[in-house]
């Protein structure tokens, strides 16, 4: 149905009612709207409310929404509009993807200010229910109107635009993190534990593990502060909020970070450090189904880390104990072949064997690109390109360049998806150095890569 902007819902129902010869009361009936509040809004002295529209919409034979737009405009034109009438409308154009009446309202109301607080608490609303891009509009135009402020409300906007807009380009995640940052500390304590284990884990996925150490180190310190806050001492500490995840979970995890960030470095004693300091439990008080499942993650990552640091370190007879550990754990399997593709082309092992036995998620993963388990999405397609371009290597130097070039090609392919300039540089070297053995196919896929990345 075309609107003509001079139009009106009002106009257009009476065009409908006399088109089809219907009385009131019959488009009443039909429609299941209260006659009454039919009457006056026809007469002009009642606005029609949103879930009257929304059954007016459906008598007419129009699409979900059709007039949402005419709606939006009248609304804001109505000088007795307030929160009640408004609330109802932004929670139907959520629901209905109305992104534009969203921006067209929220504009309008925070000229002036004290609807801020009304629609940051509708956005958080919006936000624990899944309904993201909308939510992000109104966090968006919160954080304009605050931006002088050193409020708790500007940090935690920042906070969900910096986690909802998170993507594949890396770069652009990047750029994300600088911008969040300097929010994290006018968090509460609470949020601060999340806002720090994102933050760590992007700046591993971004393989900045100074950050990554600096942002993890801070998120274990202010977990044990609140951890003994909670638990050695007695008063009104006692009520703290609670983050979501058991304050325990923090404190080991900033040891997981840590010890990768050891690895890294190759700073193995420092990293098995960390790996006996998130292994050991005796010390955490909770011992609930949930508290124990948590444990568990963790002695299954110690004990995984155990061994592979063990074959980092030169044991590569391991490499097979240690890929066997993982084969029934396919949230961890992946991350694992990372680790044994590298050891391989550390200490020259011959893992065939092992490529063999799992090309079919090495090939699933490169045709999905999906998150895995608890990981994010950024550490895992940031950690495959690695493990592509390792493959890559691994058979260049064992004289199978053939093989190679598929492996460099997905990995360059990828690296470009997600904006990894320092892969894409490595796999431009790698394919160069097997061009001469390259098809055609090979190639003509090498120029549509370069063509995408240009």
């Amino acid at each position: 149905m075309k609107i003509e902007k001079q139009q009106t819902i009002r106009s257009l129902l009476l065009n409908y009612i006399d088109n089809n010869q219907l009385l009131i009361y019959h488009f009443a009936e039909n429609s299941g709207i209260n006659s009454g509040t039919l009457s006056r809004f026809i007469n002009g002295s009642q606005p029609v409310p949103i879930n009257a529209l929304d059954k007016m919409t459906l008598t007419m034979g129009l699409k979900d929404g059709t007039f949402y737009d005419l709606y939006a405009d009248e609304l804001l034109l109505d000088p007795s509009t307030d929160w009640r009438r408004i609330r109802p409308f932004l929670i139907r154009c959520s629901q209905l993807n109305k992104l534009s009446c969203i921006e067209k309202v929220v504009d309008f109301m925070l000229e002036k200010s004290y609807y801020i607080s009304s629609l940051f608490d509708f956005a958080e609303s919006l936000y624990e229910e899944g309904n993201i891009s909308a939510s992000l509009i109104i966090y968006r135009r919160v954080s304009e109107e605050e931006r002088y402020q050193h409020a708790e409300r500007l940090a935690i906007c920042q906070y969900r635009i910096f986690k909802a807009s998170l993507g594949d380009d890396q770069q652009f995640n990047y750029e994300l993190a600088l911008v969040f940052e300097p929010f994290v500390t006018r968090l509460s304590e609470i949020e601060q534990l999340d806002a720090l284990k994102d933050l760590a884990n992007l700046y591993v996925s971004l393989q900045k593990w100074k950050k990554a150490k600096q942002l993890s180190s801070e998120m274990g310190r202010i977990a044990r502060v609140l951890y003994d806050l909670k638990h050695k001492r007695k008063g009104n500490e006692l009520n703290r909020t609670e983050p979501r995840k058991a304050l325990f979970g923090y404190i080991l995890y900033a040891h997981v970070i840590l010890g990768t960030v050891a690895e890294e470095d190759e700073n193995y004693e420092e990293a098995f450090f960390h790996l006996d300091k998130f292994e050991d439990h005796s010390w955490i008080v909770k011992t609930d189904e949930e508290a124990e499942q948590t444990k568990k993650q963790f002695l299954i990552w110690a004990s995984a880390n155990r061994m592979l640091y063990r074959v980092m370190t030169g044991e590569t007879g391991l490499i097979d104990d240690y890929i066997n550990s993982l084969a029934n754990n396919d949230n961890e399997l992946l991350i694992g072949l990372f680790k044994v593709v590298k050891a391989a082309l550390k200490y020259s092992y011959n893992i065939d064997h092992i490529i063999d036995r799992y090309q079919d998620v090495i090939q699933n993963q490169i045709n999905s690109q999906k998150k895995v388990g608890s990981y994010t999405s950024q550490v895992i397609n940031d950690g495959f390109v690695i493990l592509l371009a390792d493959l890559a290597e691994y058979y260049k130097n064992s004289n199978r360049p053939s093989f190679g070039i598929l492996y460099v090609l997905d990995s360059l392919a990828i690296s470009a998806k997600i904006n990894n300039d320092r892969y894409l540089i490595r796999c431009f070297c790698l394919f160069e150095g097997m061009r001469q053995l390259a098809t055609d196919d090979d190639l003509d896929r090498f120029k549509a890569i370069l063509r995408e990345v240009e």
